[in-house]
């Protein structure tokens, strides 16, 4: 056996690249035109920005409005939580209560309280029904003493 040497076959030649073909001439772009376009759209684009930004500013002013509306009302809430506690455990009327502490109106109240103070005898029930006080025995005795006879 004869051995032939192992030689690369060679190799056929490379086709030659097609000669490059030159591409449609590209349209001119017309910048003028493009900058104005972009122009237009950055002016309306500003344009919904400064009414956007308004827009803001206005709902914040309103939430600034409306926070400090809120914490009125609560502390008039407070307030008024504070004087009917005091009120009612010291025994004087709400509304002549001053002060806007728990000590001021407590102290307040303890000036009304010696202030107010009964002024004669109480009758019990004359606050629901004063010229009908209750049936007393000894009241109807006298009653019947003094009525004329010509009833």
């Amino acid at each position: 056996m004869s051995e032939a040497p192992n030689t690369p076959a060679p190799t056929p030649p490379a086709p030659p690249e097609p000669a490059p073909t030159l591409a449609p001439p590209a349209q001119e772009t017309d910048w003028k035109a493009e900058a104005r376009k972009w122009e237009e759209r950055a002016k309306s684009n500003k344009t919904a920005f400064d009414e956007l930004t308004g827009k803001y500013t206005a709902s914040e002013s309103e939430r600034t409005e409306l926070a400090t509306k809120v914490q009125t009302f609560q502390a008039e809430q407070e307030r008024a939580t504070l004087v009917s506690e005091v009120a009612t455990a010291k025994g004087v009327p709400a509304s002549a209560l001053r002060g806007t502490t728990r000590e001021e109106l407590e102290a307040h109240a303890d000036v009304l309280a010696e202030l107010i103070k009964p002024s004669g005898p109480v009758v019990p029930g004359q606050e629901l029904t004063p010229d009908k006080v209750g049936d007393d025995p000894l009241r109807e005795f006298t009653r019947s003493l003094f009525q004329s006879t010509s009833d």
